[in-house]
Order: structure tokens, then C-alpha cells, then sequence
């Protein structure tokens, strides 16, 4: 890969590349000078994006690959890619380009190389929309890759997107421009294309910005939820200690009462203080962080406890439960984690259905033979548009304050780690249903 070389004068604020001159195509240097200025691209960008070098260079496989599927969805590229030795040559040039984006510095061998991609765009018989797809494509793909390298730091992202947009946007001018120079008669056209490419970058950034600032809003939320499960958790410690006391009294009386009225109702006491006890206990386990437990597990036991923890909440809000359980292998997993996904997604069930209704829980073997437990509502759905997002961090669909949007992150992240799936069906007004498959013990 050639090395390219910016020349900075200390008297302007913008880059000032050296003159190119070539047997096709010339850049006066003022012009390129004022594209940059315009852009706004600088040392500050370059640095951003010269960061993102490790993380292209891993995931270029990765990216080229989604790429050349998204080409194959095109009739005319598929019979362009037909040749083999054609489809080897794009993929060389994407995983070159691609890892070009990691903070290149703009001189006249930057400019020719980018001005050689039009011309051989403009040779292939390529029109314009085809490459202009592939930048806005480029950040689509490189937009998630820049949050993670970005890591906690917000600002960074922005920033770092923002520099990734300028690039993007000189390099489809520079595309654009050579191309022009053999088509000069379809350069009104061009011009509508390479802005409305330019609106849309331009778009999804301030989409992006926009969602960075919710999601710093809502991981504050998230911090205030932390502090309440620490409180519930020393609650539920403080609630422990007294019905120990009582539990112990109330067997000390057994041996005082001798009619069965009375050694009924002692019994009574005595189950109702172990299911307070068992309620505590399910709530500190969720409430502290531990290491996972892998062990083999029956997944009925797992639905039946989980169902006995909420059984009161069901009655009171009008909730009938139908339940079929089938003979499934066991598998190997943290039943504690477990239940703390059937107990997300049974809350969502009660939530789904204020007015009451029906929540079906079912399991059985799949297709696979995989044990598949269905959690099932009769709420008023979801459309596509909620659909798509529900897995997103902090996405809900509730009244502030009453849902964070972390609770199908955390279920779908536990059962992924169980080497599960989660799916989920569902339309607006016909209720939702959740699908979790597991591997075997003996898989």
C-alpha cells in the first residue's frame, strides 16, 4: 500500500496537498484545499480514524464479506462478479480499501489513488449509484466497529463518525469527479446523486448523535437501577433475620398444641414463612453477581419454581397460566440464570396483558431435538418496527420509569451463553411469543 504524505502550512488552518498533475485528470491545489477546508477534515480527524487501524485490519474479512453479499442482491453485479477471477480482484480491493479508512493523510498519491477507483468504476461500466451505495454501506458496516472502539466514551464516537463521514463524502467526490470526466453529459445527474448520498451521511449521523445522547440518559438510569437492587438486596437481608426468629417460635410451639386446629394453623405459618424465605432467597440471587454454576438441570423444575415465585402476581392481575411440559433431555447450565430468564420473560407476559389474560408455557423437544421452552401471551403484540429492536440496550416501549430496556438484553445474553437461541413471533394485536432452545446434556 503506497504511503501517503499531508502538507501542512503553519500559516493555514485546513491541509494544503501539493499540486497533482496526471496524464487524465488534474486537482489544482487551491481546489484541493478548499474541498478539505469545506469538509472540515484535519489533523484532529486523522488521528480519530488513525485509531480504528487494529480494528479494520481484524474485521476486513468480515466486512468484505457482507459487502460482496449485499453486491450479489443485484442482478447486474452478479453477472459482473461471474468471472472468478473478477470476484477475487474485488475482494482484494475492498479489504485494501477498507483498512485505507484508518487515518489516511491527503497528498497528490491519495488523490490519484482515489481518482484510479472512479476511472476503473467508469471502465467496468458502473454507474454511480452503484458505488455510492457502497459508501453508505461502508458506514453502516463501520458504525458499530466505531462504538466498540470507542468503547464508554460517547463523544469519542461521535467524533470519530463525524471524521469517518468526511473521508467518506472526499472519497465519493474524487470517485464521482473521475467519472464525470468520461461521462461529462450526465454530470446533472451525478451532482443529484453525490448529494443526495451526501444528505444521507450527513442524516445518519445526526441520527447517531441523537441515540448517543438517549443512550447516556438511559445508562444513567441503568446506574440508578444498580443502587436499587444493592438496597433490595439489604431489604431482603434485614426481612431474613425476623422471619427466622418466627419460624423458630412457631415450631417451639408445636409441642404446646395438642388440637389439630391449632397445629393446622402453626403449619400454615410455618409454609408461608419458608415461601417468604424462598422469595428472598430467588431475590438475592438476582440482586448479587456470581460466578455461573454448570451443572445438569431439569428445565420443568426450572418453569415450575419460576411460576410458583410469581403465582400471586398471575392472580391478582387475572392471568390464567396453561402449562404442558413433555419429557425433554436435561441440559447443562446455572438454573439460577436460567430462571432469571423465564422470570424476564414472564414479567414482559404480565405487562404485555394489563386487563389479564392467558400466559402459556410449554416445553418439548424441537426439530433438533433440543429442549424448547415457549412462553407465550394474549397482550396486544408488537409491530415490526418494535420488533426489530427489542434485543437493543435500553430499548422499551414503556412509560419512563417503568421498564430500562435491559431486561431482553440480559436474557438473550445469558441464554447465548448457555449456547441457546432466543426468537421471538409476534404482529400487533395477536400477542408475542418467545422462543428459547437449548443444547442437550449429551450434545
Amino acid at each position: 500500500m503506497p504511503t501517503v504524505v499531508i502538507c501542512h502550512r503553519p500559516d493555514q488552518r485546513a491541509f494544503d496537498p501539493g499540486g497533482l498533475e496526471s496524464n487524465s485528470y488534474s486537482v489544482e491545489k487551491t481546489s484541493l484545499h478548499q474541498r478539505l477546508a469545506f469538509l472540515g477534515y484535519d489533523e484532529e480527524d486523522r488521528k480519530l480514524l488513525s485509531a480504528l487501524a487494529p480494528a479494520l485490519e481484524e474485521n476486513s474479512e468480515r466486512f468484505v464479506a457482507a459487502f460482496y453479499r449485499h453486491l450479489l442482491s443485484f442482478e447486474p453485479m452478479r453477472k459482473l462478479l461471474a468471472d472468478p477471477e473478477a470476484k477475487d480482484r474485488l475482494l482484494d480491493k475492498q479489504t485494501w480499501y477498507l483498512q485505507s479508512l484508518a487515518g489516511p493523510v491527503i497528498d497528490d498519491a491519495f488523490i490519484e489513488q482515489r481518482l484510479h477507483i472512479g476511472r476503473v468504476h467508469e471502465r467496468l461500466g458502473l454507474a454511480p449509484r452503484w458505488y455510492l451505495g457502497a459508501y453508505s454501506l461502508y458506514f453502516s458496516l463501520l458504525h458499530p466497529l466505531v462504538g466498540e472502539a470507542c468503547g464508554n466514551d460517547a463523544e469519542r464516537e461521535a467524533r470519530t463518525l463525524d471524521a469517518l463521514m468526511k473521508l467518506l463524502m472526499l472519497d465519493s467526490q474524487l470517485a464521482i469527479e473521475a467519472y464525470i470526466e468520461a461521462r461529462e453529459e450526465q454530470l446533472e445527474y451525478l451532482n443529484r446523486e453525490l448529494a443526495a448520498a451526501g444528505r444521507d451521511l450527513a442524516e445518519q449521523v445526526r441520527e447517531r448523535s441523537v441515540e448517543l445522547q438517549h443512550t447516556r440518559r438511559r445508562a444513567r438510569a441503568a446506574e440508578e437501577l444498580a443502587s436499587v437492587a444493592t438496597l433490595a438486596a439489604g431489604l431482603a437481608h434485614e426481612i431474613g433475620t425476623p422471619m427466622g426468629v418466627i419460624r423458630g417460635h412457631a415450631e417451639l410451639l408445636e409441642s404446646s398444641v395438642s388440637d389439630e386446629k391449632g397445629r393446622w394453623r402453626l403449619e400454615t405459618i410455618t409454609q408461608q414463612i419458608d415461601r417468604i424465605s424462598g422469595i428472598i432467597q430467588a431475590l438475592l440471587n438476582l440482586a448479587r453477581p456470581r460466578e455461573p454454576v454448570r451443572e445438569p438441570t431439569d428445565l420443568s423444575g426450572v418453569i415450575d419454581s419460576t411460576l410458583t415465585f410469581l403465582s400471586e402476581k398471575l392472580r391478582r392481575r387475572g392471568i390464567d397460566v396453561k402449562r404442558h411440559v413433555a419429557p425433554v433431555p436435561s441440559v447443562i447450565g446455572d438454573s439460577e440464570k436460567l430462571q432469571q430468564v423465564l422470570l424476564n420473560l414472564y414479567l414482559n407476559a404480565v405487562d404485555a396483558m394489563p386487563d389479564g389474560g392467558t400466559l402459556t408455557v410449554s416445553l418439548e423437544e424441537n426439530e433438533d431435538g433440543w429442549p424448547e421452552i415457549r412462553v407465550g401471551d394474549t397482550g396486544g403484540g408488537m409491530p415490526e418496527d418494535e420488533l426489530s429492536r427489542i434485543f437493543e440496550a435500553f430499548y422499551t416501549t414503556k412509560e419512563a420509569g417503568q421498564g430500562n430496556g435491559l431486561g431482553l438484553v440480559v436474557t438473550n445474553s445469558i441464554v447465548a451463553d448457555h449456547g441457546g437461541t432466543l426468537d421471538v413471533e409476534s404482529a400487533a394485536g395477536e400477542g408475542s411469543e418467545f422462543r428459547i432452545a437449548l443444547p442437550p446434556a449429551d450434545a
